[in-house]
């Protein structure tokens, strides 16, 4: 695979054909952690314990913390979304299904245009271009936790299920997370 200033400048190629908002890349070494945020997911959504991307059931923090440190480079980047209330779960899981498609797209030709071919976790634990993003969206309700991931090569996993402090990240790299009251921001993280 070519040098981390050849896949920064196609990555950039490549934003140009989304409606990506702004992004910005990085050194893993700046990424910020905690290993209490499986409690903030159990308090705040809906969906821990019961998608195979989030947390409980996507992997032991640990490893996953670990998981980003095979690699150098980052690219966070957002998408804006309008809704008719930003409070809305409803409204926002539907935008949040495009942002997802947008990212799993990004993903594909990324990969194909190193000659990659997307992996599952269980392939390869740190495939050479890993990509996180607010968690999985392809099936309407997740088989979690009583059948096994449906599209375990397909999937995104979510930027908490790895520990990362998404907010606090964002800030640091300059990034704007909040708008107003009917405006969803969603974030993907492409690790090289």
């Amino acid at each position: 695979m070519g040098d981390m200033e050849h896949i920064e400048s196609y990555l950039e190629e490549l934003m140009g054909e989304y409606p990506i908002c702004e992004y910005a890349f990085g050194d893993t070494e700046m990424v910020p952690f905690s290993d209490k945020i499986f409690m903030i997911c159990e308090t705040d959504c809906q969906r821990y314990g019961h998608c195979w991307a989030c947390p409980p059931n996507a992997g032991s923090i640990e490893d996953n913390i670990n998981r980003i440190g095979h690699y150098k480079r980052f690219l966070v980047y957002s998408t804006v979304w309008e809704v008719s209330d930003a409070f809305n779960f409803d409204a926002c899981l539907f935008v949040r299904k495009e942002h997802e498609a947008l990212t799993r797209e990004f993903r594909e030709k990324l990969l194909k245009h190193y000659g990659l071919e997307q992996e599952s976790l269980a392939e390869n634990p740190t495939p050479p271009i890993y990509t996180l993003s607010a968690g999985c969206s392809i099936c309407e309700t997740c088989a979690c936790p009583d059948e096994e991931c449906r599209h375990p090569k397909e999937r995104l996993m979510s930027m908490e299920s790895h520990g990362i402090l998404i907010m606090k990240l964002v800030d640091d790299l300059g990034l704007t997370y909040s708008y107003d009251g009917t405006t969803v921001v969603y974030f993907s993280m492409i690790l090289f």
